[in-house]
């Protein structure tokens, strides 16, 4: 009988043991923060007049983008729609401000959820989007992360900017297109980032054309 106790007590044991290892202490390790070392923090600051007209072209844009639904954007579902406010969380910029890194905030009437929040009825999303400066406009790209259905909007705000921010480095920093670098550090600015947007227009334009040329071969997923 003492036999069999000590054994069930050595599998949970064991078992409790394997959970840490791979669900929690895993998850703590992916989590933990990688926070930008002092001598890279960028201070670049804009001027509150030019910070708001950037907030201002960068809405109009995000809003042309989320009627659009594309199928790689964050706006794909048709969960967004001409009554989606968005809000403008933070800006940050390159010491010549010509590129950018933008943190937003969604706001929706629970009413377009598949499950609705109980008892609320606004719900926020979050992301962020890398923008170059091309002349008077500002030209956006989605890099994520994404976080949504929450009916909180400050908690939406406090886990964009600590994933932006924060832990934004990717666990492998050796791919070609690895996060190697937080949004607040000056050396993202030069980052593999800038050059996934540049590869993503190639591939973006010979895929149009391909669509053109041979429709047959071209497959693409109903919007949702």
């Amino acid at each position: 009988m003492k036999k069999t106790f000590f054994t069930i007590i050595l599998f949970v044991i064991l078992g409790l043991t394997f959970f840490y290892f791979k669900y929690i202490y895993g998850w703590m390790e992916f989590r933990k923060n990688t926070d930008t070392p002092a001598q890279f923090l960028n201070t670049t600051i804009n001027k509150k007049e030019d910070y708001s007209k950037d907030s201002l072209k960068i809405s109009v844009e995000l809003k042309e983008l989320l009627l659009r639904h594309e199928s790689e954007d964050f706006f794909y579902s048709k969960e967004y729609f001409e009554g989606t406010e968005i809000i403008i969380d933070t800006i940050v910029y390159s010491p010549d401000f010509s590129k950018l890194g933008v943190l937003i905030l969604t706001k929706n009437p629970t009413t377009r959820q598949l499950m609705p929040i109980k008892n609320e009825k606004w719900y926020y999303d979050a992301t962020s989007y890398l923008g170059i400066r091309q002349g008077d406009s500002i030209s956006l790209s989605y890099l994520g992360p994404g976080f949504t259905n929450s009916s909180d909007k400050q908690e939406q705000s406090k886990y964009i900017r600590n994933a932006c921010f924060r832990i934004f480095v990717s666990k492998d920093t050796t791919e070609k297109y690895a996060h190697k670098y937080n949004f607040n550090d000056v050396r993202f600015w030069t980052s593999s980032e800038w050059q996934k947007i540049e590869d993503d227009k190639i591939k973006k334009k010979e895929f149009e054309e391909e669509k053109i040329k041979h429709p047959e071969n071209i497959y693409e997923p109903p919007k949702r």
